[in-house]
């Protein structure tokens, strides 16, 4: 049977976790998986020439257990020569007593942070088994989840670490009774009362019923289901790129109606976490899928803040635009001329791209671009209507409408990009248009 020791040599090499002369900091609860990944990484320091340091994160949640756990930390972190920096947060009083896991969650990570740097540590080493990769993935199925939550946490995501990642807790607790290790125990993993505490004292049992290598099967499932979300993410990057600008991912519908519903899903999903950094569920994907097919203008919110709109030629992600936004006029007297509105970039040039004005006209009257104004009328052959009523009739936006440029000849409104342009003839010279997107709105090149 591969020892301890040997799992760890081989996920450090396996998953590149750290390279020699590195200086790692061990996150040290006491319990025995983050004292075994202690013991065995300050085995590795002449092998690897690492710098072993420790941190202590005291939640102040089980009262004088919590004070008990920091000075055991302090204890073996002295006799075992080993620096150590402990971190203290109230997380009953930050928290409210709401949604107390998650809560001391993000506080950990936070100060795992503060203490790697102000050490100038590399990376922070975290004591997640085998075992524990099991109970997440259990955990995650049970309340649904995508390819992430299915493939469970990485062996290394950024500066954190797991080189216990092949060990299971079975391993851990032999090693610890073969090395007679010192430990504490956190009496919070014994009650039921949590869902993974659940999975891991009732549910794991009765699966290694059925294959007592569980950990093994799913260590090799997650490698599987972490090449899949590889090879998706190659797919979804370039898409993300093309149509992601200022914060603003603004694609044609025409293209995202040509993907593979599960790539439009992932395309989705991380356009919309790119925006807002949060997660859309399974339901919101669904409803903003079905929209696609449908004609009209739709708008979504779900989450404050961010707005998802469709229109009948993009699907747009944003944040929601405060009322007031600044308002622009820029005069064209020269070509070739460049102008950047908040929606668009447009590039005037002599007898190149979509014609909107003879240069005989341009010459004596010039061009203007500016947002819209009260009283704005567009011409049509033998009738004229408010823009307002264009823009409802065209379902715009109303949040974008002050943003759209208006490209003015003489006082007449000649051309809003993708939405009007009066026709002109082309017999003589001209002055055309190039239309670039700045990611906020209509997104589509070439003529209207």
């Amino acid at each position: 049977m591969e020892s301890v020791n040997s799992k760890v040599r081989r996920a450090i090499a396996q998953f590149s976790l750290f390279p020699e002369n590195s200086r790692i900091l061990v996150a040290l609860s006491g319990g025995p998986d983050s004292v075994t990944l202690l013991h065995v990484l300050l085995s590795l320091k002449r092998d690897m020439n690492l710098t072993v340091g420790a941190v202590h994160v005291n939640h102040m949640l089980r009262g004088e257990e919590s004070d008990r756990d920091e000075a055991f930390v302090r204890k073996i972190c002295r006799n075992w020569n080993v620096p150590l920096i402990v971190k203290r947060v109230n997380i009953p009083e930050i928290s409210g007593g709401k949604n107390v896991e998650a809560v001391a969650r993000g506080e950990r990570y936070r100060l795992f942070r503060e203490a790697l740097k102000e050490w100038n540590g590399d990376f922070v080493a975290l004591g997640h088994t085998a075992s524990d990769l099991t109970e997440t993935v259990l955990l995650n199925l049970t309340k649904g989840s995508g390819i992430k939550g299915l493939r469970g946490f990485l062996p290394k995501r950024e500066i954190f670490v797991r080189p216990l990642f092949l060990v299971t807790r079975e391993e851990v607790e032999a090693y610890v009774e073969e090395n007679k290790l010192p430990f504490v125990v956190d009496s919070s993993n014994l009650k039921t009362d949590y869902d993974r505490n659940l999975i891991r004292l009732e549910v794991v049992p009765v699966l290694k019923k059925i294959n007592p290598a569980l950990e093994e099967a799913v260590l090799r499932e997650t490698e599987l289901l972490r090449e899949l979300e590889n090879f998706i993410r190659s797919e979804v990057d370039p898409l993300i790129s093309a149509y992601f600008k200022g914060g603003v991912f603004c694609a044609p519908l025409g293209v995202l109606r040509e993907l593979h519903p599960f790539l439009l899903s992932e395309v989705l999903r991380e356009a919309y976490k790119r925006v807002s950094g949060k997660d859309l569920s399974y339901k919101s994907i669904k409803e903003l899928k079905g929209a696609l097919d449908r004609e009209g203008f739709k708008k979504f919110s779900f989450h404050s803040g961010i707005v998802v709109y469709k229109t009948q030629e993009v699907l747009c992600i944003e944040q929601e635009r405060k009322n007031g936004e600044k308002s622009f006029y820029y005069e064209i007297k020269e070509l070739p001329a460049t102008v950047k509105t908040p929606l668009y970039t447009l590039n005037f040039h002599l007898n190149a791209g979509i014609p909107v004005a003879s240069l005989s006209s341009f010459r004596e009257k010039g061009i203007i671009v500016r947002n819209r104004k009260p009283g704005d009328r567009l011409k049509f052959k033998g009738f004229s209507k408010t823009l307002k009523k264009f823009f409802i009739e065209k379902k715009v936006p109303a949040h974008i409408r002050s943003s759209l440029p208006i490209v003015e000849l003489g006082g007449e409104i000649i051309f809003i990009p993708h939405l009007y342009r009066r026709e002109i003839g082309t017999a003589e010279d001209f002055v055309g248009v190039e239309i670039e997107s700045e990611g906020k709105g209509f997104n589509r090149k070439g003529g209207d």
